[in-house]
């Protein structure tokens, strides 16, 4: 008996219960009602609501920071839009180890100035290159430079405060203090041909040699005499017991790719690489004193490495065909012109309809923020201009967007779940990857959900938004530029700098409706 009330009074509970639920799912019915997203069980896709508010337009770069990094590229590169662009390496040198001790009458067998390539191997002796930009080739001619290039910026009172700034134009500023006959001048180099791992030999003694298989590098002799009066000199070693002093003794060389023309060739390094550097192998002869009592020469083998430390910094050259000096800031432009390097980047300012309360918001604006609609998805949509750039050359797989006006980057991008190491897979919701559309058209679909939530339900502030092409979706650090038209371009992305690659994108005036820059929000609508 006890058992059977037990039974009943379970049933009655889940009877409970599920009146509960359909009460309660009736209510929520009652409370909202879905617009601009997949209805269950519907055929009918409500449109979002599309904002024609907006304004885009390019802003051009004459200088940029190209200091402080890593990466450096080397060599010319050829868009079919924006021209050419061509960067040498201005680099100082440093000591692997201060004080050395070279033995008595060293002599200098070689010196190899080396930079690796960024390599995978796919097979075995068989290296896929990355970084690399055209299918032409160069000569390399390496110049001393006599230009001293200070770690500290003096400040307008002699602070000596903040790190030096070194911009990409300054070239002709330190051309004079360049030597005009180059050191050594390689022979002719192409890059996407060095697939190969290199042999190299190194000898400890006169009977022992060593062979190593090391990854696709670029790798020059230089003039022994030259580092040998340099470096060895015996009379010099006062200027290798510190870097400082060496540094203000031997200031540093600049790199440049010498093209051959008319294809070029544009590759990028990273100096931080331990086998960046010039190596200097050498010799010296010591008397051995054998088991019975004579006296034999023996020769012994060293190296010793000037590592590329200090100071470094890519010069351009830029032939950059695209005139953005009058761009519409009011109404906004057909077309958005995005280039790496010391190139371009746009404004994007949404919400720019009338104010005819004078509140300093748009009317647009203020009739959204009445509605108290819940945001769902808000997507900018970016799409190529194919007519303008037909290239491959003119489709770059990610763009970036930050904050202009506070110089970061949205709520957005801090809450992708897709945030990843590998920057190929990182951040695909917010800063969605080139993708084609149903019609085959390739965009960007740039998530801005929780920053048009912010604006239209918690009163946040309508930025300016800043777009970029970018190498690395990662990496969020900006550097400065200078000579801008706007202070709004005071910064801008680092990984901006580290491509040479541009697109061109349907702006907000554009002559194509459906590639027209646009923002789509997707909403709840409460009753």
């Amino acid at each position: 008996m006890k058992k059977k009330i037990n039974s009943m009074y379970k049933v009655a509970l889940r009877s409970l219960a599920s009146v509960f639920a359909l009460v309660l799912l009736l209510s929520c019915e009652n409370e909202y009602s879905e617009v601009g997203t997949d209805f269950i069980n519907s055929l009918e896709v409500p449109p979002p609501y599309e904002l024609d508010n907006i304004v885009a337009y390019s802003e051009k770069y004459t200088s940029v920071q190209t200091n402080g990094f890593n990466n450096y590229f080397l060599g010319g590169y050829v868009d079919p839009v924006f021209g050419i662009s061509e960067t040498k390496i201005l680099t100082q040198v440093s000591l692997s180890q201060t004080r050395p001790d070279f033995g008595e009458n060293p002599t200098i067998d070689s010196v190899v100035f080396t930079l690796p390539f960024f390599s995978r191997e796919v097979e075995s002796g068989v290296y896929e290159l990355d970084s690399i930009y055209g299918e032409g080739s160069f000569k390399i001619n390496i110049y001393e430079s006599n230009q001293f290039l200070r770690d500290l910026d003096p400040g307008e009172n002699g602070e000596f405060e903040e790190n030096q700034i070194y911009y990409s134009d300054q070239g002709d500023e330190f051309s004079p203090n360049i030597e005009n006959t180059p050191l050594v001048t390689s022979d002719v180099i192409k890059p996407t041909d060095l697939t190969n791992s290199v042999i190299l030999f190194e000898q400890t003694t006169t009977d022992l040699i060593d062979t190593l298989n090391v990854s696709p590098r670029i790798r020059i002799k230089m003039p022994t005499q030259y580092f040998q009066e340099k470096i060895l000199a015996p009379e010099n070693s006062q200027f290798l017991v510190s870097n400082n002093a060496f540094r203000n003794y031997l200031r540093g060389f600049l790199i440049e790719a010498e093209q051959q023309q008319p294809v070029y060739s544009m590759s990028m390094f990273n100096l931080a690489n331990a086998d960046a550097n010039i190596t200097i192998y050498y010799n010296n002869e010591t008397q051995v004193e054998e088991e019975d009592g004579t006296t034999t020469t023996d020769t012994l083998y060293s190296q010793y490495a000037l590592n590329f430390g200090g100071n470094k910094l890519n010069l351009y050259d830029n032939n950059f065909n695209v005139d953005l000096s009058n761009q519409n800031i009011e109404e906004g432009e057909e077309n958005i012109y995005l280039k790496g390097g010391e190139g371009s980047s746009a404004v994007i300012e949404l919400f720019t309809g009338p104010d005819t309360d004078g509140n300093g918001v748009s009317d647009e604006l203020d009739q959204l923020r009445e509605n108290n609609w819940l945001i769902n998805e808000a997507n900018l949509n970016l799409y190529l201009n194919e007519e303008v750039a037909p290239s491959n050359k003119n489709r770059i797989n990610r763009v970036f967007l930050t904050n202009l006006d506070d110089q970061r980057v949205l709520e957005d991008y801090r809450r992708d779940p897709t945030a990843a190491d590998n920057p190929n897979l990182s951040r695909q919701v917010h800063l969605g990857p080139l993708r084609l559309d149903e019609n085959g058209e390739p965009f960007y679909k740039i998530r801005l959900t929780s920053y048009i939530s912010n604006i239209l339900n918690n009163d946040s502030t309508n930025v300016r938004l800043g777009l970029y092409v970018s190498s690395n979706v990662n990496q969020t650090s900006l550097v400065n530029t200078r000579n801008s038209q706007s202070e709004a371009f005071e910064f801008i992305p680092r990984s901006m700098v580290e491509t040479p690659r541009g697109i061109v994108i349907h702006g907000n005036r554009s002559a194509v409706e459906a590639k027209k820059l646009k923002l789509n929000i997707f909403y709840t609508e409460t009753n």
